[in-house]
């Protein structure tokens, strides 16, 4: 999937899979009943309505000479990343990114597009292939030396259980728990760090059930092969929304840290533009809405900002 981050308690994208022919784990092996998967198909892509969101002149006035005679904002993501930005069956780029993108250019009087880009080459295309990046970036100070950035959404590590909680899952304890997590990502690390926290305090360790989707993973704690599933907040949140009332999100959500949307330090007024069409879409409710459709609301923030401090 997407090239890997600083290894931090935040948001963190899958790494890049490296299966190749080895032998899949008993997890990574087991079947499902596809009657039951947790996929998000196309059926399943909501529709926002953006009827209501109208030009702001004063915000669109913001945008430097040239976008705005372009007419147009171009945007790098790595469309690997559901709910965030992914490619529907269509092959039309969607993801509660995407539908944020489109509303900040409606308020920028400005129609947007975006190009399918490998994740670590978004950065060093801002300002040159791209105008913006928003494909689940987490603000950190390495990017913010590179870059500006405008926070629109957080997100940290979440759980979610079988509906009822029948295994009286109380996170972050998973001592004697069957995990269930999304081979490759940073959560590999987290189940091998509380595992050694369990023995290490004299109880149970944790039986690790890697799967190659989120998807996968979601449906085994669903149908009960396994206890408790741990990931990004905004994947967890999008499985829960998308399981048909059986999972179940618990506790609270882990090491919560700012999104931003990429701009290159050199646009100071492009940074500010987008950040004051952001500003409106929290203050007008219309961000809300957008991220309740992906099942995502618990990602609000009440304030945007450009370059915020973490």
């Amino acid at each position: 999937m997407t090239s890997p981050r600083p290894r931090r308690r935040t948001l963190l994208r899958a790494l890049p899979l490296a299966l190749g022919g080895a032998a899949l784990t008993p997890a990574l092996a087991a079947c499902t009943d596809a009657s039951v998967r947790l996929d998000a198909d196309s059926n399943a892509i909501p529709v926002v309505d953006f009827d209501a969101i109208q030009e702001q002149s004063d915000i669109a006035a913001l945008v430097p000479e040239e976008i705005r005679e372009r007419g147009e904002l171009v945007n790098g993501a790595a469309l690997n990343y559901a709910p965030g930005e992914f490619l529907g069956s269509d092959g039309v780029a969607v993801g509660y990114d995407i539908d944020i993108l489109a509303a900040v250019g409606k308020v920028l009087g400005l129609t947007t597009r975006t190009e399918s880009a490998v994740f670590a080459q978004i950065i060093p295309s801002i300002g040159a292939k791209y105008d913006v990046g928003i494909s689940s970036f987490t603000i950190n100070p390495e990017r913010l030396e590179q870059v500006s950035m405008v926070s629109y959404f957080a997100a940290g590590m979440s759980y979610a259980v079988k509906t009822g909680n029948p295994y009286g899952i109380t996170p972050p304890d998973l001592c004697g728990t069957r995990v269930a997590h999304q081979v490759g990502t940073y959560m590999d690390d987290v189940v091998v760090e509380r595992d050694q926290e369990c023995r290490d305090a004299g109880g149970q360790g944790i039986v690790d059930q890697p799967y190659v989707g989120n998807a996968d993973a979601a449906t085994a704690v669903a149908g009960g092969k396994a206890d408790v599933l741990i990931g990004d907040s905004p994947v967890v949140a999008y499985a829960v929304d998308r399981s048909r009332g059986t999972l179940e999100e618990v506790g609270d959500i882990e090491d919560a840290a700012l999104n931003g949307l990429v701009v290159a330090k050199d646009q100071p007024e492009l940074a500010e533009a987008i950040r004051a069409a952001v500003q409106h879409l929290i203050d007008s409710g219309a961000l809300r809405e957008i991220l309740a459709a992906w099942g995502n609301e618990n990602g609000m923030i009440e304030t945007s900002e450009v370059d915020p401090q973490q």
